[in-house]
């Protein structure tokens, strides 16, 4: 999956920086208020029986209640619990109401969310809800306002530090509020907001539009005449936002029967995103007579988003398809309507207000056109207003189908399970205990009526734009695979003939090569097996490009050359690992970065395109470096490439390759929001790790080279193995912990299993969990 934390959950370092500073200082004392509670009784609203909490040793509860709606009263109160602030902090992104918190460096996020009208979209959900969502979601509303009325003036030290005692308004939970998290999921799941769309027209009006072709890839790309004029008279200038830089996706496989140790399907899954403190996820065990499932939930969600029951078990990685389609706008000289053919529509306008923490408020502006909101215009960028149409509007219940898959007893009921779920899309496997495989995409895709979604398209024209969103049983489904084995890894899900349109930013295929390949090497596999090799640092990618800039050459270029062609692909800590590295990067800059610097826009390099480039796939062009009088071919920049590396290893760590320290330059650090706070934000963040593997590795870890070092900013946000013989054997584990208090025992417990390839068992049975109970915490109904 992509980077939904860094700019949603817990990527907000910047801002609680921004909040301790008119803050008055209440941070600098960590005292233990506001920790956990994980012993005792609690009354709590919206129960209709009492419900029993068994936490384990990593602070995992295992709740058993009589009825769905009472596992989520109880799942909201434990949510709040442990990670309060991370959903405080997640519905305001949505809403568009940091500046309330922060002041006004926040004014234009607030309205940036409030014109993609995130937590309208969640309104829109709510409303159109059937009974069963809207009563879980209002139970789930009930847990959480009870911790806050429980906990009343004893907030965690982090809210303290947020001024939520000292006037700003704490609001009660809502249902929209949780479903503002399908919000931010699919805001950063979809590559929403027209970043790549808008890149790739900056493209066309500085490189021109045969460059872009190959830019864009191998595939026919059309371009609409009316985009090529718009083109022609944009001025240039670089836009904000470049493109991804290839972040590392996730990893999903399974196993059959044939090849289980167990006598039955086991299944494996980690996803990548944005790594810091608090975890994304939230490790639970959930059992009443209408819903029983284990594995990780969504503060904020009460569902099982990833896990087991007793019959299925399910993982996800992100489809990365193309979800949301910018068309450019031509207004009427009022600013008030848009051209539609022979005619005109009319633009809608809403005012609201924006509250600014110690200055005077904003009014926000949000227009939208019949196809969805209206971005600004930004002339400085030739860039014309366009509307955004987002598979996110559409109607559906993603909630409501992740909560019947969760129920679901065999591969038969999966496709009616999921067919209401909308976005963001993921790629889907299951296992049935008895020995089933399925895989298919959880999630709608635009009907087109013209072109891919890969470049802005003309609304004014009526042969573009959507015919709405085809049914979700029309997507690309494997079922009991010949050789029982299913894998994904954000790669081309596209099965055998499958002859639909299919547009995405998909993944190179070599994580799910690799997968495969080690998967098929041998039979009877066990959980531990599988969680071993989510551990495995072998680049197949890595092994081609070795392959393609094989020697010979002269000098250090011929060292360089000669030490990777001995090398076996794996991205150790220590060894020629550092070395492949920096070439990766040298060559990606050799050949792509000057064109960006000199014409001053985003880089264009990607993995894909260096890789497509050496096998001959792109113009030759791509390798005269631009900033000399000289024309370089594809010899001269590899030996540069080569040989700049070279010298860069052997001037830090000598001329013996193998004792090059990859994990001098791959590092970790797990980064709380308070982190960056001077004098005491080492004490929120962990770190620095040392970590292997990289964004084409199982072992996806990885980040954006700075300067000389590539900081390690995604990896695997959780670490997930399901034995569906014997959920007892199941096996899970976090980046960090339960917990989102600094204070708390459970905030970093997880890091060193997590970092040593160690997941914790998943305790299912009654038995187990009793065994493994270190506390109780007993929840009433109120005034009982």
């Amino acid at each position: 999956m992509k980077n939904v934390v860094k700019r949603s959950l817990i990527g907000l370092a910047v801002l609680l920086l921004l909040a301790v500073a008119v803050s008055g200082g209440l941070w600098l004392t960590l005292s233990r208020s506001g920790l956990p509670k994980r012993d005792g009784e609690v009354a709590l609203a919206g129960l209709s029986a009492p419900a029993d909490v068994r936490f384990d040793r990593w602070g995992v509860p295992h709740v058993e209640a009589r009825s769905s709606r009472d596992l989520a009263a109880a799942l909201g109160y434990l949510h709040a619990n442990d990670r309060f602030v991370q959903m405080e902090l997640g519905r305001r992104l949505a809403a568009g109401r940091l500046a309330e918190l922060f002041g006004r460096p926040f004014v234009a996020r607030d309205q940036y969310s409030r014109t993609l009208r995130l937590y309208d979209a969640a309104e829109k959900s709510w409303k159109a809800a059937g009974p069963e969502t809207r009563a879980l979601l209002t139970a789930y509303s009930q847990g959480v306002n009870a911790w806050l009325a429980e906990r009343g003036r004893d907030l965690p030290t982090e809210l303290r530090a947020l001024g939520f005692l000292e006037g700003v308004h704490l609001a009660p939970w809502t249902p929209v509020d949780s479903l503002a998290f399908v919000s931010l999921m699919a805001s950063d799941l979809s590559f929403v907001g027209g970043i790549q769309e808008e890149t790739r027209f900056q493209w066309v009006s500085t490189l021109g539009p045969e460059k872009t072709r190959e830019l864009i890839g191998s595939d026919p790309v059309e371009l609409s005449p009316e985009v090529l004029h718009l083109a022609a008279k944009s001025p240039g200038k670089a836009i904000a936002v470049a493109e991804p830089p290839g972040i590392p996706g996730s990893n999903a496989w399974a196993v059959g029967s044939s090849r289980s140790a167990t006598g039955s399907p086991l299944v494996a899954n980690d996803m990548h995103l944005g790594l810091g403190l608090p975890c994304t996820w939230y490790q639970v065990m959930l059992r009443s007579p209408d819903y029983e499932a284990a594995g990780v939930t969504l503060p904020g969600l009460p569902v099982v988003v990833v896990g087991q029951n007793r019959h299925l078990a399910w993982a996800l990685t992100n489809s990365m398809l193309d979800a949301a389609d910018v068309y450019f706008e031509e207004l009427d000289a009022s600013g008030t309507r848009v051209r539609r053919g022979d005619g005109w529509a009319p633009v809608r306008e809403e005012l609201g207000t924006i509250q600014v923490r110690d200055g005077e408020p904003v009014t926000s502006r949000r227009r939208a056109t019949d196809l969805g909101p209206l971005l600004a215009a930004e002339p400085e960028h030739g860039l014309p207003a366009r509307s955004l149409l987002w598979t996110l509007y559409e109607h559906g219940d993603s909630f409501g189908a992740l909560l019947k898959l969760g129920r679901a007893r065999t591969l038969d009921e999966v496709p009616a399970a999921i067919a209401d779920y909308v976005a963001p899309a993921q790629n889907l496997i299951v296992a049935d205990r008895d020995g089933g495989l399925l895989s298919t995409v959880l999630g709608r895709v635009p009907q087109r009526r013209s072109g891919d979604g890969r470049l802005p398209e003309p609304a004014w024209n009526p042969e573009r734009g959507w015919d709405g969103l085809r049914p979700q049983a029309t997507n690309p489904t494997v079922l009991r695979p010949a050789d029982d084995v299913l894998v994904s890894a954000n790669n081309d899900s596209r099965t055998a003939g499958y002859n639909l349109p299919w547009s995405g930013d998909f993944d190179l295929p070599h994580r799910a090569q690799r997968i495969r390949e080690v998967l098929l090497a041998r039979q009877a596999w066990t959980p531990q097996d599988l969680a071993a090799m989510q551990s495995d640092a072998v680049s197949l990618y890595a092994r081609q490009i070795v392959h393609l800039v094989a020697g010979p050459y002269q000098g250090d270029a011929a060292r360089a050359s000669a030490a990777l062609q001995r090398w076996d692909g794996s991205m150790g800590l220590q060894g020629p690992s550092a070395l492949y590295a920096m070439v990766e990067h040298e060559l990606a800059a050799g050949i792509f970065g000057d064109e960006a610097k000199q014409l001053e826009i985003p880089p264009v390099y990607s993995r894909e395109r260096v890789l497509r480039a050496l096998e001959g796939g792109m113009s030759q062009d791509w390798f005269d470096d631009v900033s000399t009088p000289a024309i370089e071919d594809r010899r001269a920049i590899v030996t540069r490439a080569l040989d700049r590396a070279w010298k860069m290893g052997a001037s830090r760590w000598g001329s013996d390759v193998a004792q090059w320290r990859y994990a001098d330059i791959h590092q970790l650090v797990l980064r709380n929001p308070l982190g960056q706070v001077p004098y005491v934000g080492r004490l929120f963040n962990r770190g620095f790790f040392p970590v292997g593997g990289s964004a084409t590795t199982i072992a996806a870890f990885s980040g954006v080279w700075r300067q000389d070092v590539q900081p390690v900013v995604f990896g695997p946000s959780m670490r997930w193995i399901a034995d569906t013989a014997n959920p007892d054997r199941s096996l899970a584990v976090l980046p960090g912990g339960q917990s989102g208090h600094v204070s708390d025992d459970h905030y970093d417990d997880q890091i060193q299993p997590f970092l040593n390839g160690q997941p914790h068992p998943v305790h299912w049975s009654p038995q187990a969990i009793e065994k493994a109970t270190v506390s109780r915490l007993r929840l009433r109904p109120s005034g009982n």
